[in-house]
């Protein structure tokens, strides 16, 4: 996997036309409505991916509402169910083209499943009886595949209820050199494991945890039953701002190009690889601006259309990659979990929490730069008066005075706010203060960038 080390993540099935980003397995089949056309949109998604530089695709095959996206002899829950008009086998269609295009085909696949009677059997085992039979045709009617990435397993408390290691060994048995994963894998977040943890959904291959970057000093070995294992991360991330998956018509962002390149070089150094999100829509079609930000970034990377991964990744450009921060206060003191420096990590996911409803956030780039634009992602729209200030000599000068920080009216189902100021005239500072006069609440920041546009 780490020779893949950069791949597509595809939610696409019965949540696309749900509108939804999970279900609850109640909903018909006949919910899911593709178009006829649906395995050559398919192929475009692996031409997309071949162009952006990428190296492998991870499809959702089945999601926790436990719909399956080929035809499966032990569900009706699946593409072939009568009331589908349009009976595409997408597995087939997307490990086709993966083959015909030199692209690692791998399968995302719940554990949890919110419509399978099995499921709520007292028994449990019967369920994984289930699932090792669906898991035998993914395993043995599409080709190779690189990557078996297991969500969904919070569902059972106990870990040792979803069998893991009969489950790995039969498809090890089938697919020697597919790499298999559990979600939650350490059972932290990246940025608190440490060497020597242990891990909690045992056997994997690699460490997973969506949708959090690894830290710049990634640990690699953990235990099991005091064996050392070295497992690598994969991350998971979103090309779109509001942290979508599964395609929302509502949400337009796109994850602009300093912060993709950011993401990039984060996940990809020590050892780690990527898996970037790109959701088809209703009709199967990968929105222009996602492949258009794809095409970009694999320029900016020299990596378009399979060039080899150059040995030394350069860093990004971005004038807040690497910064420093401060603030004057922490959420609880603790600085690990709501410290300043998660306002400026490149992760979304992460966040500075201030302790007060008033006080300051600090940042000092790597070094001094020309800027005209600050951009913020802030839970929940708490920020209601608010400063810009940039250091000069000893002296705070003020570049902005405003009111709300974020756009009340662009809130995702996360709670996130989008917030950009642009400046009339560029300035030129190596210290900025976001200093906050008053709020509705706490303030959170998940994302301070600054950038010069043209």
């Amino acid at each position: 996997m780490l020779d893949r080390k950069y791949g597509m993540f595809l939610h696409f099935g019965m949540n696309t036309y749900l509108g939804k980003q999970w279900s609850d397995g109640t909903d018909p089949a006949s919910a899911y409505n593709p178009p006829a056309d649906l395995a050559e949109k398919a192929a475009e998604w692996v031409r997309i991916a071949k162009k952006a530089g990428m190296r492998s695709i991870v499809l959702t095959t089945k999601h926790h509402e436990g719909f399956c996206l080929w035809d499966s002899k032990y569900t009706e829950h699946d593409i072939a169910n009568p009331a589908i008009p349009h009976k595409i086998d997408v597995v087939k269609a997307v490990s086709d083209a993966c083959r015909k295009e030199g692209i690692a085909f791998s399968i995302y696949y719940s554990l949890w499943d919110r419509n399978a009677p099995s499921y709520k059997d007292n028994d449990k085992h019967k369920y994984i009886v289930y699932m090792k039979n669906q898991l035998e045709e993914l395993m043995t009617q599409y080709g190779p595949v690189a990557e078996l990435w297991f969500d969904g397993a919070w569902d059972r408390k106990n870990p040792s209820d979803w069998y893991l290691q009969e489950v790995y060994d039969f498809v090890k048995k089938l697919q020697p050199d597919c790499q298999i994963a559990t979600n939650w894998t350490i059972g932290k977040h990246p940025i608190d494991m440490q060497d020597g943890d242990s891990i909690l959904y045992f056997p994997s291959d690699f460490r997973l945890w969506d949708p959090f970057l690894p830290t710049w000093d990634d640990p690699k070995v953990y235990l099991h039953q005091g064996k050392a294992y070295y497992l690598p991360f994969e991350s998971t991330q979103t090309i779109s701002v509001l942290g979508n998956w599964f395609y929302d018509e509502t949400d337009r962002s796109v994850r602009d190009l300093e912060d993709l390149e950011e993401i990039f070089y984060a996940s990809t150094r020590n050892n780690n690889c990527l898996l970037l999100n790109i959701p088809p829509d209703k009709n199967g079609v990968i929105q222009p601006e996602y492949a258009d930000q794809l095409y970009h970034l694999a320029k900016r990377l020299s990596i378009e259309n399979g060039k080899a991964f150059p040995r030394e990744m350069k860093r990004p450009t971005s004038l807040t990659a690497f910064a420093k921060a401060q603030a004057s206060s922490t959420h609880q003191s603790d600085e690990h979990h709501y410290g300043a420096l998660l306002a400026v990590d490149s992760d979304v996911s992460t966040s500075w929490m201030a302790a007060d409803s008033t006080g300051w956030l600090e940042i000092t780039l790597q070094k001094e730069s020309t800027f005209n634009q600050i951009s913020v992602i802030e839970g929940g729209n708490h920020i209601k008066h608010h400063t810009f200030e940039i250091k000069k000599g000893n002296e705070w000068i003020p570049i902005h005075e405003g009111a709300m920080l974020c756009d009340e009216n662009i809130v995702s189902f996360m709670g996130y706010g989008f917030g950009t100021v642009q400046l009339s005239t560029p300035v030129t500072a190596r210290k900025i203060r976001l200093n906050i006069q008053s709020s509705n609440g706490i303030p959170v920041i998940y994302s301070i960038r600054v950038k010069l546009n043209s």
